[in-house]
């Protein structure tokens, strides 16, 4: 009920984040140390560097959480699944991932 009384706030909160998602993936393609990143139709970004633990690890000591999926399949091997956010957000989770990898 409380998802159906909230139509507005739930439709703007997706077009936000349509609009955050490219600027986060081309970001993402340009920093040296960031091997691959998957096109998103979703909320969340899939990227393989060459250390996904120690990177991540790094980014958590930086306040950014991160989440490493490398142990859930061989084909993830070395990557992190990151959230997109506000512009904001993404420019915090981008300076502690420059400073990570």
């Amino acid at each position: 009920i409380f998802a159906l009384e909230n139509e507005a706030l739930y439709a703007e909160q997706a077009r936000a984040i349509r609009a955050e998602r490219q600027p986060l993936i081309d970001a993402l393609q340009a920093l040296s140390g960031v091997r691959k990143v998957w096109p998103s139709e979703a909320n969340m970004v899939l990227m393989r560097v060459d250390d996904a633990g120690k990177t991540q690890a790094a980014m958590k000591a930086r306040g950014v959480l991160v989440k490493n999926v490398s142990a859930m399949h061989p084909l993830l091997a070395q990557c992190l699944r990151l959230t997109v956010g506000t512009r904001e957000e993404n420019a915090r989770m981008l300076a502690a991932l420059k400073e990570s990898l």
